[in-house]
């Protein structure tokens, strides 16, 4: 009895330590990412917003957006470069390790909107290099109640900003 519990013991051990040597490692430093990306202090913090009928939160702090840590853009060149790794190592995992590297960090970049200073937020390597991701920027807003102004986080999306929702930092003041 003994032996076929120390038999099936050492198999089971084997079989995992197969399974963990064969996954990859998804790291932002493994990916080009080196310079972490400053958000502008007004855009810090947390943000309340509307979607879908449902009140939801978004917090920005120094280097991070919803806990995902965020990196200063890479130059084009070495941006081709490792976006070409990760197409072929994206092939090698059955077109899974693309998508995890591209949630796993944001690359982010410095957005100006009416000369008001904000970032814009993409997918980490993510092919379009055309700003495709979203921007945010700290604006203020009249609040219909009382025609005090508010602080207000603009999010847009797109090359072309297009508007998508406001966020405030109470959720009072979501509507």
């Amino acid at each position: 009895m003994k032996n076929k519990l120390i038999i099936f013991m050492t198999t089971a051990l084997f079989m995992l330590a197969i399974i963990v040597m064969g996954q990859n490692r998804v790291d932002a430093a493994s990916w080009g990412a080196k310079n972490l990306f400053t958000t502008p202090k007004k855009t810090r913090g947390t943000w309340y917003y509307k979607h879908e009928g449902k009140i939801k939160k978004l917090k920005i702090t120094t280097h991070t957006f919803n806990k995902i840590k965020l990196y200063k853009m890479l130059s084009s060149n070495k941006a081709i470069k490792w976006t070409k790794k990760l197409a072929k190592a994206d092939k090698k995992s059955g077109y899974k390790l693309a998508q995890r590297v591209g949630i796993s960090q944001y690359e982010a970049t410095d957005f100006k909107f009416h000369k008001t200073p904000g970032f814009a937020a993409n997918g980490w390597l993510s092919s379009d290099r055309a700003d495709s991701g979203h921007t945010y920027v700290a604006i203020k807003k009249k609040d219909k109640s009382n025609n005090d102004k508010v602080d207000a986080l603009r999010v847009g999306n797109g090359a072309d900003n297009s508007f998508l929702y406001y966020c405030y930092k109470s959720k009072k003041l979501v509507k």
